[in-house]
């Protein structure tokens, strides 16, 4: 992830790395990336660039959290609409999702991101939910109507959302790898979330 100092550029500068960073994400798949095409395009130096990310890693990574954060923030909108219903939200923010992974940025930029499934699994890699380690998923996780789950307290709560995730994050991953329709997706993903429904959710 970025460190503070980047955080405290002005957002021209940020978007001017980050504009340098995916284009160079685009020219080349993950083991060519270069460093030095990005400080080289941006016009800064080696040692400032690693003031703001310590490593190729870490950029690829805040890619992808930033998929996660808009996915993350239609769910919570859809959370809100809803009573805290977590199926309909949890299938609005997965389309939402892969319409994104359909068409934001280019197909190419998307396939070299999303190049190894293990960097997104870092992304969430336990079920620490706590608002100093996901902020934005701790609101989500406020917000769930858990009157309307089979679930009996909060630590099978937590369990039954890493099992969500986890799917997300495969369906996710194999969209974008296996270049899948958007039709197809949504399919292969309502089985599973319908299977998921049965075990979890609760009949009037």
């Amino acid at each position: 992830m970025p460190t503070d100092l980047f955080y405290r550029l002005s957002y021209v500068k940020q978007q001017h790395i980050i504009d340098a960073i995916k284009a160079e994400i685009t020219r080349v798949p993950y083991e060519e990336f270069s460093i030095y095409n990005v400080v080289h395009q941006c016009g800064i130096s080696r040692g400032s660039f690693y003031q703001y990310f310590t490593s190729r890693e870490d950029i690829y990574i805040y890619l992808l959290s930033d998929y996660n954060r808009l996915m993350i923030e239609r769910f919570i909108q859809s959370l809100e609409e809803h009573d805290g219903d977590y199926f309909i939200a949890l299938e609005e923010a997965f389309r939402f999702g892969v319409r994104m992974l359909c068409y934001k940025d280019s197909k190419i930029y998307r396939q070299h991101l999303f190049c190894n499934a293990e960097f997104y699994q870092r992304i969430w890699k336990d079920n620490d939910f706590s608002a100093e380690k996901h902020p934005i998923l701790s609101q989500a996780f406020r917000l769930i109507n858990i009157n309307k789950l089979n679930i009996q307290d909060e630590e099978e709560l937590k369990t039954f959302i890493t099992i969500c995730m986890a799917t997300v994050a495969r369906e996710c991953i194999s969209l974008v790898l296996n270049n899948t329709y958007e039709e197809v997706a949504c399919a292969s993903f309502m089985k599973k979330l319908n299977l998921l429904k049965r075990i979890f959710q609760k009949q009037e």
